[in-house]
């Protein structure tokens, strides 16, 4: 859900990943300031991005924006992100013509279908709790947008609708959405399907219908499309909630025909991270992402605190998602990975963002990783050094810095949106604090946001690299 706080954070990141990846690392090029919209304030935060595979000099990003909209924040570049335009979503909130969703809007994602269009979910809320999730679509690059359309909404806190999650399956070119209705008293998922315009959407299924625990919470969820046609979904399973996070993962299918995720398999149990991890005031989070490459091999990565530290670990199966035997600890040591989030590329090249925090001195970084295809080590490359979680702004009096709920990209196999090639990436973060001395094109020094005067003066927008 939105929370309300001010501040932005940082966002995009595009940065060459051809040869120089497939032999351990990456290169980061420039930095763009992406939705600088002022004032300083105005927070800009859960940002994602979108690469058109038709043209990649377009991208599109989305973003929770605290202006005068109150609603979900939207750029777009046409120049491969060195140059962008700002504006924000009309149709959800009360400034933009909707006054039934007065708390406002945001937890957007975006993708590119496969001919080019774009597709935009927002989700928006009200103080009397009358919940919607929103589509609009773009034909031109994000320069204009249709209508929003509601694709799913609820009356009542019963079904409260929070946490959307939309992925774009290019194998068969439809957008999927994965969401949450909470009841007050349990939690279940959902997902819905698109044609292949963006438009036209069936469901909602129900994700892990047939999964029997001890009153599960079904949450922290994310799907993706295989070549015959089956979405996969992976789920966190909330079993005590006195537990921040999630006890178990589980993966469910939901084959051509069918009418809910069912074909349940827990990939593994968990020990849940604890909500704030030592040093930090900012919740974390250890969601798992999954993904399918054209051989069909499906992929599940997650978070695990079995050590001590919130580590990454990640599943395979090679049987359609019936058992997943190969399970690789991909992280080790005294550091932990927050907010894991994967792609996984037709020929199986596996790519991943996640934070990377230090008990020690309270500090992060944004990694990228990545495995080749049939590997078992994940080279590690530091985007960003020296992040202050905690000098983002907090969600107001008395309530502590919140840096979103998860980190999402765009890498080479579309992990929530779209990819460009293998020449070309982009990542969405969500908080990096940056001086206002530094503008676009700047230099970024290799540990930049951590120091003294970023802490006592952050600017938080939304970046780029490229």
């Amino acid at each position: 859900m939105k929370p309300r706080i001010l501040g932005a954070l940082f966002v995009a990141l595009a940065f060459a990943v051809g040869a120089t990846a497939a032999q351990g690392g990456s290169r980061v090029l420039t930095t763009t300031n992406i939705s600088n919209d002022g004032p300083a304030d105005n927070g800009d935060n859960e940002v994602d991005i979108a690469i058109n595979s038709t043209n990649p000099q377009n991208m599109i990003a989305g973003w929770n924006d605290y202006g005068v909209g109150n609603s979900c924040g939207v750029g777009w570049t046409n120049d491969g992100g060195k140059t962008w335009h700002t504006d924000w979503l009309r149709g959800m909130t009360p400034a933009g013509g909707n006054p039934t969703y007065d708390f406002g809007a945001g937890d957007p994602s975006v993708g590119f279908l496969n001919d080019g269009k774009a597709v935009f979910t927002c989700n928006a809320w009200s103080n009397k709790k009358p919940t919607a999730i929103f589509v609009t679509t773009s034909t031109n690059g994000g320069q204009t947008w249709a209508p929003a359309q509601i694709v799913t909404s609820a009356e009542t806190k019963a079904g409260n609708l929070d946490h959307p999650m939309m992925t774009i399956d290019h194998y068969n070119n439809r957008a999927l959405i994965a969401y949450t209705a909470w009841s007050g008293l349990q939690a279940n998922s959902f997902a819905l399907v698109s044609d292949s315009t963006g438009t036209s959407w069936s469901g909602p299924y129900r994700i892990a219908a047939d999964y029997k625990s001890n009153a599960p919470d079904v949450f922290d969820e994310s799907l993706a499309g295989a070549p015959d046609g089956t979405i996969y979904s992976t789920s966190g399973i909330w079993q005590h909630v006195n537990e921040w996070s999630e006890q178990a993962v589980v993966v469910s299918q939901l084959r051509p025909g069918e009418t809910a995720f069912t074909h349940s398999v827990k990939v593994r149990d968990l020990v849940p991270a604890p909500i704030t991890l030592p040093g930090e005031t900012w919740r974390t989070s250890m969601q798992g992402s999954i993904r399918v490459d054209a051989a069909g091999t499906v992929y599940e990565l997650t978070g695990d605190y079995v050590s001590g530290y919130l580590h990454l670990y990640l599943a395979k199966s090679t049987d359609h998602g019936a058992s997943f035997p190969t399970q690789l600890q991909l992280t080790s040591g005294s550091r932990d990975q927050v907010m894991p989030w994967m792609s996984v590329t037709p020929a199986g090249r596996i790519d991943t963002v996640y934070y990377d925090y230090d008990e020690s001195t309270g500090l992060m970084n944004a990694d990228y990783g990545q495995i080749a295809p049939g590997g078992t080590a994940m080279s590690q490359t530091v985007l960003q050094g020296g992040i202050n979680g905690d000098s983002q702004s907090p969600r107001g009096p008395g309530h502590s810095a919140f840096m979103g709920d998860y980190i999402g990209g765009r890498l080479p196999g579309e992990p929530r949106g779209d990819c460009l090639d293998g020449q070309r990436s982009a990542l969405a973060g969500r908080l990096v604090g940056h001086p206002q001395a530094l503008g676009p094109g700047a230099a970024v020094p290799p540990h930049f946001g951590g120091g003294a005067a970023a802490r006592a003066r952050p600017r938080w927008a939304a970046w780029g690299w490229s």
